[in-house]
C-alpha cells in the first residue's frame, strides 16, 4: 500500500488511545481476513509486497516491503513477517538495500498490535479518525484489513 503523497517517516504511535472496537461482523470475518492476508502476501510472490512508503522533499523514497511471511505459531500472533528496506533517489536508483529481514508478529484480533522485538505497539483502527503516518499500522491493514469492493 504506497503512500504516494509526501510525509515524514514516522514510526510514532498514539499511546493514548490504545483500544480496538470491533463490530460482531468483524470478528466473523477474521478467519477470512487472516486467509486473505497470507493469500495476498506469500514469499512465492515474484513481486515484495511494499506496504509502506516514504517520500521525502529530495525526492529520495524509501519503500518497506514484506520479504517473507508465515502464519504464526505462537498463540498470540497470527503473522510472523520479514521485512526489508529500500532507499531509491529522485531517478529511482537504488541508493541503499536493507535485507536483513527485520522481523515483525502481527496480531489481527482485540487487542490488535505490531510486535518489534520485545515491544508491542497497539493498532487502532476506527472508521472516526484518520489513519497515522505509521510504517506499523500499515503493515497491520497489509494482513489484517479485510478487503473490500
Amino acid at each position: 500500500m504506497a503512500r504516494d503523497q509526501e510525509h515524514k517517516f514516522d514510526s510514532k504511535i498514539d499511546a493514548g488511545d490504545d483500544s480496538l472496537v470491533l463490530d460482531p461482523r468483524e470478528e466473523e470475518m477474521r478467519a477470512i481476513a487472516v486467509f486473505a492476508g497470507v493469500l495476498m502476501a506469500t514469499p512465492s510472490m515474484a513481486e515484495q509486497l511494499v506496504f509502506y512508503t516514504a517520500n521525502f522533499p529530495d525526492a529520495t523514497s524509501v519503500q518497506l516491503s514484506v520479504q517473507s511471511n508465515s502464519v504464526s505459531r505462537g498463540g498470540d500472533y497470527d503473522f510472523d513477517v520479514a521485512i526489508g528496506l529500500v532507499e531509491t533517489d529522485a531517478s529511482g536508483a537504488v541508493r541503499y538495500e536493507d535485507t536483513g529481514r527485520h522481523r515483525a508478529r502481527v496480531r489481527c484480533s482485540y487487542p490488535a498490535y505490531v510486535s518489534v522485538g520485545a515491544r508491542k505497539y497497539p493498532v487502532v483502527m476506527s472508521l472516526s479518525r484518520a489513519l497515522h503516518d505509521d510504517w506499523k499500522e500499515y503493515l497491520w491493514m497489509a494482513f489484517c484489513a479485510v478487503p473490500s469492493s
